[in-house]
């Protein structure tokens, strides 16, 4: 299993600022994990979206189809922004549903 301890972290909040932190982030090819509010809804198909259920996690998910996924169940837009951007970087997400976290890497 991956260490996610050294990876910045990000709080999600549906704004530009937000948005823009975290896209330099994926620009720079950094890793980032994004913690989401507890109001947020996980309602995607993990295998439409590529993900590999490795115990409480799901691994290696596509990131323009599980972001385009949440953000039509949670009417964020931005999500399906950070996706595009993530899928052309070349990045891939992990999701603690438990932990309320994208992790975003390579």
């Amino acid at each position: 299993m991956r260490d996610y301890g050294n990876m910045p972290k990000i709080d999600w909040r549906d704004d530009k600022p937000t948005l823009v932190r975290i896209k330099a982030q994926l620009i720079r090819e950094e890793p980032v994990i994004v913690l989401l509010p507890e109001a947020f809804e996980f309602g995607f198909d993990a295998g439409d979206c590529g993900c590999t259920r490795e115990t409480d996690m799901l691994l290696g998910c596509q990131p323009h189809t599980l972001l385009s996924a949440l953000a039509e169940v949670n009417a964020m837009p931005g999500l399906a922004e950070l996706g595009e951007l993530a899928k052309e970087e070349g990045q891939i997400i992990d999701v603690d549903q438990t932990g309320r976290r994208l992790i975003i890497h390579d």
